[in-house]
């Protein structure tokens, strides 16, 4: 089946190239080149490069752009299929491909509509974890599904590692859902609407700022959503003066302390915890400003007159 790929990311770059074994992907939609690094020098992105090693033609323009269709029609292209592009198809092109375009979204649909799924998964303790491939319709992830397939990791993924095990299983279901259109035998299944539905829309840095006057539990899963992307901090008064903290990684285990104000840092048993309002937490990984990743303990090892971390002001 004639197929155009629509993606920008890693994890899109890792569908488009198991898409490719197949389909005829004859055209690629994604983002024009970014500047990265220090000298601000342009690069394409992940999947601009798997298109250009696979030799198939990119467009990176607007899909809006009179120039695309013309493009998609020159092509006899019959199906779309979007992983993480970044933008909306307009609704002018969703009826211009004979089958339609489908979507791999990284939950299980309707539950986590929106840009960033797999955090909120984490947040929810794990809950909806999956995939779905659904077609795309006007509405925001709203439309009939073809394909789910639940995960359940089995130990405490960041949004990150959980992002690249659900890449792996994506690619997959993606190839066989396309297989499935392109046969006439995909079953295209309504979403049911169901209450507490969650809109998964993007976490900001104020917002991945850690309050440790929460709950012990909260805290733990905000670490773990928020890594790699935009980074769980706090700040902290550490030695007399004021500093930012990054939270890479916290542990649940933590030992039988007394109680002691939230936020409170001290050391036992040659690690590091911090007090949450219900518990402690111990600092597994963190990255103090203008540092390398540590141990909470290294951290604390290396502040004269000890640390604890300050909560937002309201």
């Amino acid at each position: 089946m004639r197929t155009v790929f629509a993606g920008s990311t890693p994890q899109a770059a890792e569908c488009l190239e198991e898409l490719s074994k197949t389909q005829q992907v004859r055209l690629v939609l994604t983002r024009p080149d970014a500047r990265k690094g220090r000298g601000r020098k342009e690069e394409p992105n992940p999947v601009k490069e798997e298109a250009e090693r696979l030799e198939i033609e990119c467009f990176d323009g607007r899909p809006s752009d009179p120039a695309f269709a013309r493009k998609l029609e020159e092509e006899g292209v019959e199906c779309g299929a979007v992983v993480a592009y970044g933008r909306l198809i307009p609704p002018g092109l969703l009826s211009l491909l004979p089958k339609g375009w489908y979507n791999l979204h990284f939950s299980l649909l309707p539950y986590f509509r929106g840009a960033n799924p797999v955090a909120a998964c984490v947040l929810n303790r794990y809950a909806h974890c999956g995939v779905t491939v659904f077609k795309l319709t006007e509405g925001l992830d709203e439309g009939p599904w073809v394909l789910e397939e639940p995960y359940l990791p089995s130990s405490f993924p960041t949004a990150g590692e959980l992002m690249e095990d659900l890449a792996r299983i994506g690619k997959k279901a993606l190839a066989r859902a396309l297989e499935e259109v392109g046969a006439g035998a995909a079953k295209l299944c309504p979403q049911q609407e169901a209450e507490g539905l969650v809109y998964a829309g993007k976490i900001g840095k104020d917002e991945a700022r850690i309050d440790f006057s929460l709950g012990r539990e909260e805290v733990f899963y905000r670490v773990l959503a928020f890594n790699p992307n935009p980074m769980a901090w706090a700040e902290a008064e550490a030695g007399g003066r004021k500093t930012y903290v990054k939270l890479n990684r916290l542990g649940l285990l933590a030992p039988d302390l007394p109680p002691a104000p939230a936020g409170s840092v001290t050391s036992f048993s040659k690690k590091a915890f911090v007090r949450c309002s219900d518990g402690w937490l111990e600092l597994k990984e963190i990255t103090p400003a203008s540092k390398k990743k540590m141990s909470g303990e290294t951290w604390l090892r290396g502040i004269r007159g000890g640390a604890e971390f300050l909560r937002p002001l309201p």
